[in-house]
């Protein structure tokens, strides 16, 4: 069936929120000696567990690290937090600079990634360097940990809103700042901060450069650091690109996105007898649903309830469905019964979606603080009156920072970035969040970069491990190579039909 995304991030840490909400075996093993601390860092040898699902886990030596860092960067002798950290030692006898990662989100944590599906990337890039798996301020194994209490519902009688959602979301998200702001400034929560972060480990490691790697709201972390301290970048990896003006995301680009996946299925025969025009069907249907909304009956845990369906409904389960190049896949699978008038399917999707959200105050105050210039603002709302999937990428986001007492960074944090720093982009053709146009926007500014595009990829392990050529590819730049792959093509997508 399709699944509605109603979480504020459809980009986000869901498994990291789920796991700090408690559930799971971590990665972080037992001590494996004693711990070390030099001033505000402290050291852990650790062994450190892999848990991509395999019945026998990998294990491997690992050292866990806990920095303390000013709550405000510019006035150190007050108030701190703690960031959190696991280091992979080098295999090599001649490291490079640390590797440092800096997870999605925001809200994601580096030490999960580190432990999941992307292990063996972790484990690889150790030929070159020491690895850093950093989990960000206010995120999964840090002091504080911002998860907001309680949950949130969205009425099941009502189509999705934006003043609907608002009304819905306003005691959950005041509830929450105030919770927080009893022992915690949130204004401290944003990129530049987190930026610096980044430069105090660096310091406490011994470290005169950093090599950074991230992926979605990684790479806006990544970029900020290196505006902040050009002189400490020595290398960059930037996979899913969100450059300082793209938290808010184009409709025009969600469109593009999916017209390309339109294309692939006329174009694979067993997807085109069954749906011969998907995005048209589609459109029919949201126009269908903009007259007269659907009224579906449901049991929802033993209680039937009415569920009402609307037209940015339809539009925001097809967005969540373009994630990964596996999600698309199964997207006309998902869909057929929808697009033919049935809606039951979406309508219990949409009643499990809609009650019980939590959320992660880090992930709030750190893109409303990062927010939008005017311009791209404007730019946003022409483009929603036209597109085909109107304004699901930014609706969530733009309802709760007029909520949200957001620390807004300003138009400076978001102006363009020059640099003459090594950079590696990697984009997916079929990435709606973060396209290959944001990685050639950003490239104007760095003259000594190349751009990796992943033909048929999407969204998060697209960009970094669906292909072992994405890998070496890493491997290559940082070791210096000059000739580096340009084009990963993944096979052409056979997509599920009923």
């Amino acid at each position: 069936m399709l699944i509605p995304r109603f979480a504020i991030h459809p980009r986000g840490a869901v498994a990291a929120l789920l796991l700090a909400c408690g559930g799971g075996e971590g990665p972080l093993g037992e001590p494996t000696g004693p711990s070390v601390t030099r001033g505000p860092l402290t050291l852990t040898p650790i062994e450190f567990i892999e848990t991509d699902y395999r019945f026998v886990p990998d294990r491997v030596d690992a050292e866990q690290g806990r920095l303390r860092v000013p709550l405000f960067h510019a006035a150190p002798g007050t108030d701190s937090i703690e960031i959190h950290f696991v280091r992979f030692a080098s295999t090599t006898d001649t490291p490079g600079p640390p590797i440092v990662y800096l997870a999605g989100g925001p809200g994601g944590s580096g030490t999960w990634s580190a432990s999941g599906d992307r292990f063996g990337l972790f484990q690889a890039l150790r030929e070159v360097g020491d690895v850093i798996a950093l989990d960000q301020r206010g995120t999964y194994y840090t002091d504080p940990n911002l998860v907001c209490p309680g949950s949130w519902d969205y009425p099941l009688d009502q189509p999705a809103d934006p003043e609907v959602l608002a009304a819905a979301r306003r005691p959950f998200l005041e509830e929450c700042h105030d919770y927080w702001s009893d022992s915690v400034d949130l204004a401290a929560f944003n990129t530049w901060e987190s930026a610096e972060d980044l430069d105090d480990l660096r310091e406490a490691l011994g470290a005169e450069q950093l090599v950074v790697w991230g992926i979605s709201y990684g790479t806006h972390l990544g970029l900020a650091y290196l505006r902040q301290h050009p002189d400490r970048v020595h290398r960059a990896i930037f996979a899913g690109t969100e450059g300082p003006d793209h938290t808010y995301k184009l409709p025009a680009n969600l469109d593009r996105i999916l017209l390309r996946v339109d294309s692939a299925m006329k174009a694979d025969p067993r997807a085109r007898a069954v749906m011969p025009d998907f995005v048209g069907a589609m459109s029919e249907l949201v126009a269908q649903l903009a007259e007269e909304p659907a009224r579906v009956e449901v049991t929802h845990e033993g209680e039937r309830r009415t569920v009402v369906i609307g037209p940015r409904d339809v539009q925001r389960a097809v967005y969540g469905e373009l994630g990964e190049s596996e999600d698309i896949v199964e997207l006309l699978a998902r869909a057929i019964s929808v697009l033919e008038g049935d809606f039951s399917d979406l309508a219990r999707a949409l009643a499990d979606g809609r009650l019980g959200n939590r959320e992660r105050a880090m992930s709030i105050a750190m893109d409303c603080a990062s927010g939008a210039t005017a311009p791209r603002l404007a730019l946003i709302e022409e483009q929603a009156r036209t597109a085909l999937l109107g304004d699901v990428g930014t609706l969530s986001l733009s309802v709760t920072c007029s909520i949200w007492p957001a620390n807004d960074l300003g138009d400076a944090f978001r102006g363009p970035i020059q640099s003459d720093v090594p950079a590696l982009f990697i984009s997916g053709t079929l990435d709606p969040r973060t396209p290959p146009s944001n990685a050639e926007e950003m490239r104007a500014g760095f003259p000594n970069s190349h751009h990796l595009l992943v033909e048929g990829g999407s969204h998060d392990d697209d960009l970094l491990i669906v292909s072992p050529l994405i890998g070496e590819t890493m491997l290559a730049f940082l070791r210096g190579e000059s000739e580096l792959l340009e084009r990963v093509t993944l096979t052409p997508m056979r997509f599920e039909v009923p």
